[in-house]
C-alpha cells in the first residue's frame, strides 16, 4: 500500500513538473495562430520564394519521373497483358500519382498556399497532360481498373476517368 502511494506521489510530481515547465519555462508561442513563421533559407536570401531551395532537386526528378512514366505508357499495349508488364504498369501509375500528390502536399504543409499553387503548376506540364491522356486511354481500353491502384492514385485518377466507358478487357483471353 505504501509503495502504491509512493508511485502515485512520484507520478503526480512529474505531472505537476510538466505543467509548471510548459507554463513558465517553455510557454506557447505568441505568434498569431495560422500565420506561418517567415522562412529564411538560401532561396529567400537570394530574393526567391522559400520553396525554390528544393527546386534544384525536385525539377530534375519530376522530369525523370515524366520520362519513365511515358516510357511505360508508350510500350505496346499487349505488354500490359503479361503479369510482369501489368504489374509494371500499375506500379508506374501509382508511383506517378504518389510523387505528384506527395510533392504538392509537402509544399503546402511546409510553405503554404502559394507554394501549393506553384507545385500544382509544376505538375501541369505538357508531359503531365500527355501522361494523363495515355493513362485515360489505357484505362478506357481495359488494361487496368481503378481497384488495382493504391488509394491515392485511385482518388486522383477517378475524377480524370469519370465518364470514360471501359470498352473491352483485352487481356481476358
Amino acid at each position: 500500500m505504501k509503495a502504491v502511494k509512493a508511485i502515485l506521489l512520484i507520478i503526480g510530481g512529474i505531472f505537476f513538473a510538466n505543467i509548471v515547465a510548459a507554463t513558465f519555462i517553455w510557454p506557447p508561442s505568441t505568434e498569431a495562430a495560422g500565420k506561418p513563421k517567415a522562412v529564411v533559407n538560401s532561396a529567400t536570401r537570394q530574393g526567391q520564394d522559400p520553396w525554390m531551395v528544393n527546386e534544384r532537386y525536385n525539377a530534375p526528378y519530376r522530369e525523370q519521373l515524366h520520362k519513365g512514366t511515358l516510357e511505360t505508357l508508350d510500350k505496346p499495349w499487349a505488354s500490359f497483358c503479361t503479369d510482369e508488364g501489368h504489374g509494371f504498369l500499375i506500379r508506374s501509375i501509382d508511383n506517378y500519382y504518389w510523387q505528384r500528390e506527395a510533392q504538392v502536399g509537402s509544399y503546402e504543409r511546409t510553405y503554404g498556399e502559394d507554394a501549393r499553387r506553384y507545385a500544382v503548376k509544376a505538375w501541369t506540364t505538357t508531359d503531365d497532360n500527355r501522361i494523363a491522356r495515355l493513362i485515360s486511354e489505357t484505362y478506357g481500353r481495359g488494361y487496368f481498373s481503378l481497384d488495382e491502384l493504391q488509394a491515392y492514385s485511385r482518388q486522383a485518377l477517378a475524377e480524370q476517368v469519370k465518364g470514360i466507358r471501359v470498352s473491352a478487357r483485352p487481356c481476358a483471353s
